[in-house]
This record gives C-alpha cells, structure tokens and sequence, in this order.
C-alpha cells in the first residue's frame, strides 16, 4: 500500500488460507535426502542470492555426477558458506516445526477411532468411483485392480460401497508419500491424501517403515509373499523394481 512493503510469514499466510497446498503443509520431507542431490534456495546468501542454487551431495553417485559437470563446463561449483549453512538449518527446522503444527491441526480433526472412521465415509460417500485417485498415484500400480473386481466392489452403485476405499487404503497405506494427487486430482474435492496420511503415519509409528526413505519392502508388501512372488514372475507386466529377485 503506498509503495511500501510488508513481509508476512509463511505460517501467517497459510492461517489466512493462502500457500502451499495441505499436504505440503503436512510434509515433514523439506530436504530430500534419499535423493543423490538435493538443490534448492536455502543457504543461498549475499550476492548469490537468486542466482545460484545450493546443491547438497547426500550420496557417492551424486558426488560423482557433480562433479562430472564441473569437469565438463556445464556448471560452475564453490564451497557454500558456513553461515549460509546455518541459515540453512535453521529455515528447515521452523519448516519441519510448520510440518509438525499442521499434522496436529489436521489429524487431531479427524478425530480418533470411530469417529475418524465416520468422518472418512460421510466424505468419502460423495465418490463417484472416477479412478482419478487410483490411476494418479504413483505407488498403486496393480496390474489387475482389486477395486475393480465385481465380488468385491459392485459396479454400478452409487454411493459406492466402501469397500472401495478400504481396499485403497490396505494396498497403500503403509507406502503413501503424501504427494497429494489423490486429493489434487478428486473432482468431489474428498480429502483422500489427509485420510491416506493419517493412516501411513500411524503405521510408521507401529512399523517403523518410512515411505520414499527406506528401500525394504512395506509391511502390507509381506502379505502373501509367496502368492504374490509368483504372479509377478507370472505377469512381469506390474514390476516396477524386480524386489523379488
């Protein structure tokens, strides 16, 4: 106003109902750290500030394409400055204290129990059945769709049954990355990727397992091994990692 500037910060702003969509505000993955490289903006201070992204080796194989590139002109390197390292740090911990805010807000909510349940079937009642959440998510990648299957979700019905939903949430509970398509892509607006989320977090706590992180199979992947090691060899079509060679 007036020509003059106020900054707001970020936790202000999503209070207000503006920023990051809210699986992102759930998202406590700031750095990806599983990844090779991780490049972004924070730690980048003084003059370098909006011109050159701070990259963090978190592997060999990301040691070695760095400095491949370097090697080949393609991008210049230095050391980052300690205090941009710093910042760095700090940005992420208020970020991962953001994350920790809004788990509470959103799954406390949803209640506990019953009445968590009741919450997810009056919204999720409105489904049409379209399959938008299912052919969006990278983790559900079933060749022959158990939700698709006449003696166990019954074509044709509206509301559709919930057994629909159930059988979602056991295949990919326990490997929900909280990317959010399930619930950005839903044309009846139902908070699918919350209810995913709350569910995969409580499994980790029970489990220990932490999708996107850890390279061990899931837990719901152990059901029936045997069974199903034998109709990926069958099929090979659905096999995305050979996890069972």
């Amino acid at each position: 106003k007036d020509g003059q500037h106020k900054g707001i910060s970020i936790d202000e702003l999503e209070e207000e109902g503006y920023g990051r969509r809210s699986n992102c505000r759930r998202c406590k993955m700031k750095i990806p750290r599983q990844a090779d490289l991780a490049c972004g903006n924070w730690g980048v201070i003084g003059d370098k500030a909006g011109k050159a992204t701070f990259v963090e080796v978190c592997s060999e194989k990301g040691a070695n394409l760095l400095d491949a590139a370097v090697k080949a002109g393609a991008i210049a390197s230095e050391p980052a400055n300690p205090k941009g390292i710093e910042i760095r740090g700090k940005v992420e911990n208020a970020m991962l204290k953001l994350g920790d805010k809004w788990r509470a807000r959103y799954f406390g909510e949803l209640g506990d129990g019953k009445e968590r349940l009741q919450k997810i079937m009056e919204d999720s009642s409105r489904c049409t059945k379209c399959y938008a959440c299912i052919s969006n998510c990278p983790i559900c990648y079933c060749v022959e769709c158990s939700t698709k299957k006449p003696y166990l979700v019954a074509p044709g019905v509206l509301p559709v049954p919930f057994m629909f939903h159930l059988i979602r949430y056991a295949h990919v509970a326990d490997s929900c990355v909280n990317c959010g398509q399930c619930e950005e892509n839903c044309p009846m607006e139902i908070a699918n990727s919350l209810y995913m989320h709350a569910l995969q977090t409580e499994m980790e706590k029970m489990f220990g397992h932490v999708p996107g992180v850890n390279m061990d199979l899931p837990v719901l992947a152990l059901v029936e091994e045997r069974a199903e090691r034998d109709r990926l060899t069958a099929t090979g079509d659905d096999q995305i990692f050979d996890i069972f060679k």
